[in-house]
Parts: structure tokens; C-alpha cells; sequence
């Protein structure tokens, strides 16, 4: 049974990969084992956790696939830094940086043979990057063939990919985008300005958008828009990226169009709410426009999508109902954490192409533990804890109360939602419980908006035009009738990012939402991740203790187990 391990890293969300004869054995961030967001190191945990769960050594695995081209890399920085050297203050630091970037990734096979051992004897292949998640995209997707956009801040040199996936012939590009045109570079920019951390709080400027008007929708359309031949165009004139990807800001001759850059410590105002709308709207219609040049060119009736825009799920929603697929499907791990998946498919199928690859149909493919594990951390943290006949019964009835419940069961999520097995649920219906999920548990801004998780077969009553969205990666709008039954997770602007589930993927959380369809008369939980600001997921049972017993959770769900703290 051939094994190859994909790995990215190096540059941020690092992960691992398993394929084990042709199925994906599992996936996992190192962020959820280190404990630290975004973590970019090498995935030492994660790879140890997947060779546990495949139950082989070392010395089983034949191919490790890198999911990125250091020589390539390298020289396009030295290539590209005429641009900017001396010119930009700390430019120089910027160089340095991504040459060590690069010679880290260069040193890839030392570090993972340092790790694994004097048995590991497999070879080694660099994939380019947006091969990468091109080929996770579609593998996930499960179609035979498919239309493909990838669109992220930088791979090697490229920025964006057009094309079409083919389970034959696999990746034919018809077009890409190269540095510095670059739409994961733009939108972090605009992060920046608003006070946030670029590669990391982009969802931020994503929910404050809805709140704003796109008053200067002109002026980012100059910044950022798509060509008649399906490519990015990014005006550096206006948009100066010469000093660095995370430190590109607005020319000298915006500034009084675009304000001064917001503190973090300064209150958000309609200035900056507009500015946001302004700029995503520039983002959603680059990406339409990528999109149907890509219906028109291919003919294909399946979108795959990838990279880290893609995890827009505006932009995504809008090109699901406008782009004229009959189906898109942006990857669970668009991110960069999805490419380790994406390298494993690209040396599968030059290797091994007489053995089918399954895809996961499902994104639970991290740790899971044992009920003689999950009662061990709760004997050892001398918790009371019971054991329900009716657990998902029980789970309804404090969520119908009010409650709020953590639910830990199964197999961690790969990507960056929780879907269910390490997830904070809530009341859908009253509008103060956003706030209160706010208040007690999150700690986060007040316009970011919570999901709701709705059984797949019900999606439809609520959420116009939904009829499978599994991985809370596109918008819908909530119909009017549904939006004060759903008040909590109805954003301002009439949306909501719906996770529909479906009973052969997750029974225990369709009987849970089931049990509280029958107590409240909606199939519709809301749903958040199970973790507090600017920690990742919890992972582990200790991991979802500690964080039930640092928040303002009611009671925390790790089936068979229920704990609850005294109710008042």
C-alpha cells in the first residue's frame, strides 16, 4: 500500500497530509497541536499524529510531497527584489526574511529525515504551489471533471491559476496571474488599514463590509479588477507592495481618500465600514469575472476553488449564483493548510495513476479519542460528569433554554471551521444571543457574524438557493419569512455562511439538531468554533476542558459524557 505524506510549511498554517493507497487517512494544522494561530513551522505533530492513525512507521511511507518549489521561489524574490530594495523602508529586513523562507523549504528532506529517523527512505518531490491547490480542490470536490480557480497572495510567482482539472488528464492552465497582481496581497492590505492583522483577520473585513456602503467602489476597481483574458490586475501605483506582502499599504495620493490607517485601539466608524464594502465588493467582482471567463472558455459545469480568497464565502456565494456553474465548490482547506493535501494528489497521480484516488467526503480528519480517553481527562480534571440516556435530547433542551453548549466528539475538522465536532452551539432564535456567545465565550467584535448549521434536507426552507453547503464556505440569503426566527445568526445585510448537515457525515450533530427541531421548531443550530480569541480550535479532551472552564460555557457535550456548570 503506497504511502505519501504532504506537508506545507514555512510560511503560515502549516499542515500535514496522509495518503494511504489511494485514501486520504487523515489531515491536521499544527496549529491545534502547538497551540498557536497560524503557526507556521514545521508540522511536526501533526505528522506524528497521522502515522499513528495510519499505523505505520517511518520507514512505510514512499513519497513526501512539499508543497512548494524552494529554487523557485528564490529566485523570483531575488528576481522581483529591483523592485523595492532601498527603496521601501525595511526592505532589506523583507529579503532576508523570505530568503531564509526559502532556505528552510530547500532543507525540507533534512528536517523531516532529522524528525522521522535513519529509516526513512522516501523521496522526496516539490510541487509548485497552485498546483497544489489546484489539485486538492478538485480531488476534495469528487468529480470527474471541472473548471479551476486558485487564488491566494503569492505561491512561487504566481497568484492565480485558471484552468480546468480533468481525473484523466488532470491540470490544463489556460491562464495565471503573477506578482505583484495580487488579490491575496490586496485584500491584506486592506486589512491592514482598517487596524487588523493581515493573514490572519481578513473574515474580519469581510463581516464589517455588510455594515458599510460602497462608496468608493470606483477607486478599488482601479486598484484591483480582472481583465478580458481571465487575469488579475493590482495598480501598484495605488497600491505600493514593494516593501513587503504584509506591509503594502495605500499611495501617498490616496491618503485622503482613503483616511489615515486605523489603530487598532480606535473605535470602527462608517468611514472604515464603507471602506471595507468598497473593497470587497472590488474582491467579489474580480472573482466573478475570473469565474465566468472560465464558464465561457471551458464549457465545464463544476467550479472547483482554492487558495486563501477563496475562503471568502461572500465572493464564493455570489459566484455560485451568478457565475453559471451548476455547482462550485471552494475547498474546505482553500487555505494554505489545504495544499499538503493538494501535494499528496499531485505525486499520486504521477506515481501511482493506475490506483484511484477516493476523495474524504468529509473534512473530519484530525484526532479523535477514545470514551476510556475522554473519561480519563475528566476523572483527571475532578469534574462531576454524567451520562445521559438521551444525550442529543439533552443537548436541545439547554440549548432551547438558552444554554450554551460545547460539543466535543469524533474526529477533529481540517480547515478552519469547526463543523460539529469541536464546536460552541447555540439558540438561533433570539438576537441577543450573539451577543451573549459574544459576551461570555468569544470575546470578539460585535459585527461578526455566527453560522448556523441546518440539516441538509431542511437547508432550503431557510436559506434561498441552498440545498448542500457542507463546509460553511459560501453565503446565502437567509428568505425574509426565516430571518426573526433566525435572528442570531442572520447577519446585517439578510446573509448567513450555512453549514448543512447531512446524517452520513455527522449523525450525533443531525440528531442534536433534530432533538432541537422537535423542542423549537427550527432544524437550525448557531455554531461556532470551540475556542476563545486568538487561540486555535481545541484538539484535544484537555484541550476543550480547559477552555469550557475559562469561558462562560454552560455545559460541555463529549458523548457518551455531559458536563454541565451549576444552572441558575
Amino acid at each position: 500500500m503506497p504511502a505519501i505524506l504532504g506537508l506545507n510549511c514555512y510560511k503560515h498554517d502549516s499542515a500535514a497530509a496522509l495518503l494511504v493507497d489511494g485514501k486520504l487517512v487523515g489531515a491536521a494544522e499544527e496549529e491545534r497541536f502547538q497551540r498557536v494561530k497560524h503557526y507556521s513551522g514545521y508540522p511536526e505533530k501533526a505528522v506524528e499524529y497521522l502515522l499513528r492513525e495510519a499505523g505505520i512507521s517511518a520507514s512505510d511511507i514512499d513519497h513526501i510531497a512539499y508543497y512548494m518549489m524552494p529554487g523557485l521561489v528564490l529566485r523570483e524574490n531575488i528576481s522581483y527584489a529591483r523592485h523595492y530594495l532601498f527603496s521601501e523602508k525595511n526592505s532589506l529586513l523583507f529579503l532576508a526574511g523570505q530568503l531564509n523562507a526559502s532556505r528552510k523549504m530547500r532543507g525540507i528532506p533534512g528536517t523531516v529525515s532529522g524528525h522521522l529517523g535513519p529509516s526513512l527512505k522516501a523521496r522526496f518531490h516539490f510541487i509548485e504551489h497552485h498546483s497544489a491547490h489546484a489539485a486538492g480542490a478538485f480531488y476534495w470536490a469528487g468529480v470527474e471533471s471541472a473548471a479551476v480557480l486558485t487564488m491566494d497572495g503569492v505561491g512561487e510567482r504566481d497568484t492565480s491559476i485558471l484552468g480546468t482539472f480533468d481525473a484523466e488528464a488532470g491540470l490544463r492552465v489556460l491562464t495565471r496571474s503573477r506578482f505583484p497582481n495580487s488579490p491575496g496581497v490586496y485584500y491584506s492590505a486592506v486589512t491592514r488599514h482598517l487596524g487588523f492583522r493581515p493573514d490572519n483577520d481578513e473574515y474580519k473585513v469581510m463581516g464589517l463590509s455588510s455594515y458599510g456602503q460602497p462608496e468608493q467602489l470606483d477607486l478599488f476597481r482601479d486598484i484591483l479588477h480582472a481583465t478580458s483574458d481571465g487575469r488579475i490586475r493590482l495598480n501598484t501605483r495605488k497600491l505600493w507592495i514593494h516593501q513587503g506582502v504584509h506591509t503594502a499599504r495605500f499611495s501617498e495620493e490616496l491618503a485622503g481618500r482613503v483616511g489615515a490607517r486605523r489603530r487598532a485601539d480606535e473605535p470602527l466608524e462608517s468611514v472604515h465600514e464603507n471602506l471595507a464594502c468598497s473593497a470587497q465588493r472590488a474582491l467579489e467582482e474580480t472573482g466573478l469575472s475570473l469565474a465566468s471567463w472560465l464558464r465561457e472558455r471551458t464549457g465545464e459545469s463544476n467550479l472547483v476553488i482554492a487558495g486563501g480568497v477563496g475562503l471568502n464565502c461572500v465572493m464564493n456565494g455570489l459566484i455560485e449564483r451568478e457565475a453559471g456553474f451548476e455547482r462550485v465548490f471552494p475547498m474546505a482547506a482553500s487555505h494554505d493548510a489545504g495544499t499538503s493535501v493538494g501535494a499528496a494528489v499531485v505525486v499520486h497521480g504521477r506515481v501511482y495513476p493506475e490506483i484511484q484516488l477516493e476523495p474524504p467526503g468529509h473534512c473530519y480528519l484530525g484526532p479523535g479519542y477514545s470514551e476510556s480517553e475522554l473519561e480519563s481527562a475528566l476523572e483527571g480534571s475532578r469534574l462531576d460528569y454524567g451520562r445521559p440516556e438521551d444525550l442529543p435530547g439533552r443537548v436541545a433542551e439547554l440549548l432551547r433554554d438558552g444554554r450554551i453548549v460545547a460539543l466535543f466528539q469524533g474526529r477533529m475538522e481540517f480547515g478552519p471551521r469547526a463543523l460539529g465536532n469541536r464546536s460552541i452551539l447555540a439558540d438561533p432564535r433570539p438576537a441577543s444571543m450573539k451577543d451573549t456567545v459574544n459576551s461570555v465565550v468569544k470575546h470578539r467584535e460585535a459585527f461578526r457574524p455566527f453560522a448556523p448549521s441546518c440539516l441538509e434536507e431542511r437547508a432550503g426552507e431557510f436559506f434561498d438557493g441552498c440545498s448542500s453547503s457542507p463546509y460553511m464556505i459560501k453565503t446565502y440569503d437567509v428568505l425574509p419569512e426565516a430571518r426573526e426566527r433566525l435572528a442570531a445568526v442572520t447577519h446585517v445585510d439578510g446573509t448567513a455562511r450555512v453549514q448543512t448537515v447531512s446524517r452520513s457525515t455527522n449523525p450525533l450533530y443531525c440528531d442534536i439538531i433534530s432533538a432541537f427541531d422537535r423542542q423549537a421548531g427550527v432544524p437550525v443550530v448557531l455554531n461556532t468554533s470551540f475556542n476563545v480569541r486568538g487561540e486555535p480550535i481545541v484538539c484535544t479532551p484537555v484541550d476543550a476542558i480547559r477552555c469550557f472552564y475559562g469561558t462562560g460555557i454552560d455545559a460541555l457535550a463529549m458523548p457518551p459524557f455531559l458536563v454541565a456548570k451549576k444552572l441558575t
